[in-house]
């Protein structure tokens, strides 16, 4: 018995180190395929001579759609690789500081504070409540309210018991409240609201032929909820660059600028999304208001960035878009979208010189590799400026369609 079960290990341990065992381990957690349809059998050649190991592609409900199955004696699963399948796509690079202002799809509750009563009393009707900071409201007694203007003339029509419609964690609920009546005779929950905002990041690319815009590789968020910003409608435009803040360890550094009033269209908002904020350029100035811009280039697949030489594209001062050379040191293997599967780092002496690496502002700044559109920057290291995150550009794409 004990012989039986040390030949049974055996071969086990024999079979691990097949050509085919070791092809398999050797696939990346996701495959990426150009072209309007999946492939019709396997992508790489597994299957043992002896039939052991088989290789199929089925249809379910993934991001990918499809899902490459490794198959041991054809009923035990080794491993369920997601398939994307996709068109190679042609951008065209960003590189330009733009500004970047959204309207919420609702006004967004970001603190409470003490209101008095006709009668001098302190009290917070919306904490007594059960409304918390992030909380969406979306209408008051079923009138839609967009600005903060909108809820408190929806509460003074209403200034007995409100019934608020709320978004809060992608669930719609309903909260009552009893708003107080001040001495100025308004409604009063007691609570801070926001219903826009308005900051300065980098274009990332516009698709060649859809005219389909995306920027900053992360999302929008509240600075007070961390709240990712409903869109209701929104807008790049240029942004003029006034100066540098030199990012030091501990110390981010940021761009300096600002969004004149009549600073030239790019384009919509659509979507704001973890991903970045997309959507389409303006049909009519967004091409001319951004002026000459480098050639569209291929999209990179994930499994075709590496480790390695690249440049970087942004606008650090008023002399428009430049290039600058980077570093990519790290390349995760990724089968889902994440803002941080790119480490780069800045080798452009230029570059260091000026900002002292990444700086707050150049999120959405296109890398190039290899002729491709590699990724996008989202973030800095906070204890080294040289350095910094980025988003394979592919991702971003794949959201971008769906805002277009």
């Amino acid at each position: 018995m004990r012989l039986l079960g040390f030949l049974l290990a055996l071969a086990v341990f024999a079979f691990n180190f097949t050509s085919g065992m070791r092809a398999a381990r050797e696939l990346p957690p996701a495959l990426f395929i150009g072209g309007s349809t999946a492939a019709a059998g396997p992508v790489f050649p597994l299957s043992g001579a002896d039939g052991s190991l088989a290789v199929s592609v089925s249809g379910d409900e993934t991001l990918a759609g499809r899902r490459l199955r490794l198959l041991l004696f054809g009923f035990i699963e080794l491993r369920s690789i997601p398939v994307h399948v996709s068109e190679r796509a042609e951008l065209i690079p960003g590189g330009r500081a733009v500004g970047i202002s959204i309207r919420t799809d609702g006004v967004l509750i970001v603190g409470f504070g003490e209101v008095l009563d006709a009668s001098g009393k302190k009290c917070c009707p919306a904490k007594d409540s059960s409304l918390r900071a992030g909380d969406i409201v979306t209408a008051v007694n079923g009138i839609p309210v967009f600005t903060s203007e909108e809820l408190q003339r929806a509460l003074n029509e209403a200034p007995g018991r409100a019934r608020l419609t709320v978004q809060r964690d992608g669930k719609q609920i309903s909260v009552s409240a009893v708003p107080v009546i001040g001495r100025d005779g308004g409604a009063k929950l007691g609570c801070w609201v926001r219903d826009s905002t308005v900051g300065i990041g980098t274009l990332s690319f516009i698709g060649a032929k859809g005219g389909e815009t995306a920027a900053l590789g992360h999302s929008v968020a509240d600075a007070d909820t961390g709240c990712i910003l409903p869109v209701r409608s929104g807008e790049l435009r240029l942004a003029a660059i006034l100066g540098v803040t030199k990012g030091r360890s501990g110390v981010p550094g940021e761009l300096r600028g600002t969004v004149p009033t009549d600073a030239p269209l790019v384009g919509s908002i659509v979507t704001n999304s973890e991903l970045g904020v997309f959507g389409l350029l303006d049909a009519e100035n967004g091409a001319r208001s951004l002026g000459e811009l480098p050639e569209a280039l291929p999209l990179a697949f994930p499994t075709e960035v590496h480790e390695g030489e690249a440049e970087l594209l942004s606008e650090i001062d008023g002399e428009g878009m430049k290039s600058w050379s980077c570093r990519i040191v790290r390349a995760a293997k990724q089968d889902r979208p994440d803002q941080k599967g790119l480490v780069i780092e800045i080798t452009d002496s230029r570059l260091l010189e000026r900002t002292g690496g990444i700086v707050q502002g150049m999120s959405g700044s296109p890398i190039i590799q290899d002729g491709r559109l590699a990724g996008v920057v989202t973030h800095v290291f906070v204890n080294d400026p040289t350095r910094g995150y980025g988003i394979y550009a592919y991702w971003m794409y794949e959201e971008c369609k769906k805002a277009s």
